[in-house]
């Protein structure tokens, strides 16, 4: 099966997972993954599903048409199980936000979405042969805890960091890891200064809107690296904290974790956008725009593709689809690159004493249980009497 997933410079590795395709595509995270999961809550006083039942799949998400999880799944002819919520945080212990539609926080990974997974997989109706080998997991959260109300306006419980934050992240895997997963995707958090939420006005960013109605009483500019230095830090976090963890702390035996840059996926859209959207290619605008009391909203003439956003933080239906229709992830040898035809976008370095591969053009690391290659004895010289 075919394996679609967003990755850097909007290509694809080619890469073998563990034992041939997957079957199951289970998702975790935010309005960015969101398939109707909160209007359930909406519709039934702020609870999620009871066990054993999923909520009905909507085709109309936060881009204004499908997920990128939906486009995976489909891609792949796997079945999707999103647990993703809209407005979720990891953990409302480090962030909470009251949604007055529900009468409570927003949910989040670690309070509502993983322990609704781990009550539904004892019903086979919903999984009916889970394996460690035939069904992927996937994490993609940040948005709303890195955000105004979160840690950007210093909204977080008293004491919490951003280490925090990429802590509880880990620990969605260490929950999922006692349930037999054994196959993880980490999507890493996006460019979130250049999102018109957080852009200045002069960039295409908004003034008040929906989601930050007050913006015009902060600085705006400082506020955009504010956010730039929060969602970059994190992904440096990641890229430190995944191969120590897994490999020196020996903290997901047996299992692969694969870190899909969708950092620099986004960036490529931002800095090119004509080589990935049909006109108008607009990159720092957006389709759909509402006051800051959240309507009446007017959709822009042009089509929907031509933007990278839908509105002011959301990834358009064309941006969440770009991934599939770039390149996938093919069935093929770990060991094997195959770079045919691939555009060619920095590889990202990485920095860690694990055996960890990034492809070439592309931000995917794969970190293997199997131990690194031994290095070839290194000879020694003589420099000024001194054994180098």
């Amino acid at each position: 099966m075919r394996f679609p997933l967003i990755l850097a410079g909007a290509t694809a590795a080619l890469a073998k997972p563990a034992k041939g395709g997957f079957e199951t595509l289970v998702t975790f995270g935010d309005s960015y993954t969101d398939n109707g999961r909160l209007g359930y809550y909406i519709n039934n006083g702020g609870k999620a599903p009871p066990a054993g039942q999923m909520h009905t799949e909507g085709f109309v998400t936060a881009s204004g048409g499908l997920s990128w999880a939906q486009f995976a799944a489909k891609g792949a002819g796997a079945k999707l199980m999103d647990y993703a919520v809209s407005g979720a945080v990891c953990n409302n212990q480090i962030v909470a936000r009251d949604f007055s539609y529900i009468g409570r926080t927003f949910p989040a990974i670690l309070d509502d979405e993983i322990p609704s997974f781990e009550a539904d997989i004892a019903f086979k109706s919903l999984y009916p042969s889970r394996t460690s080998d035939n069904t992927v997991y996937a994490v993609w959260i940040g948005t709303n805890d890195l955000g105004f109300d979160a840690f950007l306006s210093d909204s977080q419980a008293p004491g919490k960091t951003i280490s925090d934050f990429v802590g509880c992240v880990l620990e969605v895997f260490d929950r999922v890891y006692k349930t037999g997963g054994r196959r993880f995707v980490l999507v890493n958090t996006g460019p979130l200064e250049l999102t018109p939420l957080y852009a200045n006005p002069e960039k295409g960013g908004t003034y008040d809107s929906q989601f930050w109605g007050t913006k015009t009483k902060y600085n705006i500019t400082e506020y955009g690296q504010k956010i730039k230095e929060y969602s970059t830090s994190v992904n440096t976090m990641f890229e430190y904290a995944v191969p120590v963890f897994y490999s020196l702390k020996d903290r997901w035996p047996k299992a692969t974790v694969d870190l899909f840059d969708v950092h620099s996926l986004l960036l490529d859209i931002y800095n090119k956008p004509a080589q990935f959207l049909p006109a108008p290619s607009n990159s720092s605008g957006y389709y759909h725009h509402c006051p800051p009391a959240g309507s009446p909203c007017v959709d822009q003439p042009d089509s929907p593709d031509g933007y990278m956003w839908y509105d002011e933080l959301h990834p358009s239906n064309k941006t969440s689809e770009l991934p599939v229709l770039s390149r996938c992830m093919v069935p093929r040898d770990r060991n094997e690159t195959d770079t045919t035809n691939l555009p060619q976008a920095p590889s990202l370095a990485r920095r860690s004493s694990t055996w960890s591969r990034a492809t070439p053009s592309t931000g995917l690391v794969t970190i293997d249980s199997r131990p690194p290659p031994r290095a070839a004895p290194r000879k020694r010289r003589r420099s000024g009497g001194i054994n180098i």
